[in-house]
C-alpha cells in the first residue's frame, strides 16, 4: 500500500490537468466565454482537489512531507496543463 501512496500525487496530478485541459477544450479553447468568477474558481478547484487528496495520501509520513507533495503535485499539474495544453494543443487566448 505505501508504493500506491507515493504514486497517488503523481497520478492525481496527471488526472487533474487532464480535468483542467478537458475543460478548456468543452469551452472552446479559452474561458472568455464564461463569467469572470467561474473562469477563476473551476480551474482553481481543478487544481486545489489533487492538490488536498495528494496531502491526504502522504498525511501517513507528516504534515510537512503532506505539503511538499501537495505542492509538488499542484505544480506538476500546472506543468502539464501548460506545457502540453497550451503548448502542445494550442490553447488559450490567440
Amino acid at each position: 500500500m505505501g508504493g500506491v501512496r507515493l504514486i497517488a500525487p503523481l497520478l492525481l496530478a496527471a488526472a487533474g490537468a487532464a480535468v483542467v485541459v478537458a475543460l478548456i477544450e468543452a469551452a472552446g479553447g479559452d474561458f472568455g466565454s464564461w463569467p469572470t468568477w467561474q473562469a477563476i474558481a473551476v480551474p482553481a478547484a481543478a487544481f486545489v482537489v489533487p492538490a488536498l487528496l495528494s496531502a491526504a495520501a502522504t498525511w501517513r509520513w507528516g504534515a510537512v512531507q503532506a505539503i511538499l507533495w501537495a505542492l509538488a503535485c499542484a505544480a506538476l499539474q500546472f506543468a502539464l496543463v501548460f506545457g502540453v495544453g497550451f503548448l502542445a494543443l494550442g490553447y488559450g487566448p490567440s
